[in-house]
């Protein structure tokens, strides 16, 4: 496995394996060790990127909108020499993923426990904006990490995951800048404008029942299939590496032979 960091985007990543690229990306608070059982399954039968986002584990810089995150990975695909991957992300980082696919030549994406419909978390954060910009950031955070179901993951990855979990309001905030700083419904068209350049297969995988409204945008891709695992929660690919790796490895073998 090489590790190192690039130095013009300031992406701190760990490259290996070989054959069809496959770029992993962390969610919000977290840092790209959280692949690592996804790729040890793997074992070497893809080239895996896994890459720490902006102010996150290896990587320098600021939290930024998410269109510059998927800018800043694409320069670093392009100085190894990566071409067309598929896009793994999860969390906020299926949203990068999304934006990549729209923007550069992929071969296909991968959304983990994420949808295009964001319209209800958006409001969510716009309703209680005050307390996360103040100091009842502390008070409202610890009810956010328990909605994510970090205690189903079983050790010893929920060690290494809980290892790279580090809060910064900061960055937390940067992060979701856009989301609070935009109406919610303007916010949900810029992205269902987005998604209409999408034109390469979709997986999604989720660790509960998608919605109603989830459904019906993920129908207006041309490719897609929706995994649904309830009980497994938003870390539903840590829950059971071995079955997300499978499935993964499946989408990948599609992707290569609609190239």
């Amino acid at each position: 496995m090489a590790t190192a960091t690039d130095p013009k985007t300031g992406l701190a990543y760990d490259l290996e394996g070989t054959g069809t690229p496959v770029v992993f990306l962390h969610g919000l608070t977290f840092d790209r060790r959280t692949w690592r059982p996804i790729i040890k399954e793997l074992d070497g039968s893809v080239t895996s990127v896994a890459i720490d986002l902006p102010a996150h584990g290896g990587s320098g810089g600021e939290p930024t909108w998410l269109e510059d995150v998927a800018e800043r990975i694409h320069l670093l695909l392009e100085s190894l020499g990566v071409e067309r991957p598929v896009v793994v992300g999860h969390s906020m980082a299926a949203a990068v993923a999304g934006l990549y696919a729209s923007a550069y030549p992929a071969r296909g994406i991968v959304g983990v426990d994420q949808a295009t419909e964001v319209l209800p978390f958006a409001q969510m954060l716009h309703s209680i904006a005050p307390m996360l910009r103040g100091p009842a950031f502390t008070q409202v955070w610890p009810n956010i990490d328990k909605s994510l179901g970090l205690d189903r993951i079983p050790e010893p990855t929920r060690t290494l995951v809980l290892d790279t979990h580090k809060v910064d309001k900061d960055v937390v905030l940067g992060y979701w800048n856009q989301v609070l700083t935009t109406d919610s419904a303007e916010l949900q068209a810029w992205i269902d404008a987005k998604t209409v350049s999408i034109r390469v297969p979709c997986l999604a995988v989720f660790g509960r029942s998608v919605t109603d409204g989830e459904r019906e945008r993920f129908d207006r891709l041309p490719d897609v299939q929706v995994e649904e695992w309830p009980g497994d929660g938003h870390f539903v690919h840590l829950v059971d590496s071995r079955r997300f790796a499978t499935r993964l490895d499946a989408f990948v073998r599609c992707c290569e032979q609609a190239a």
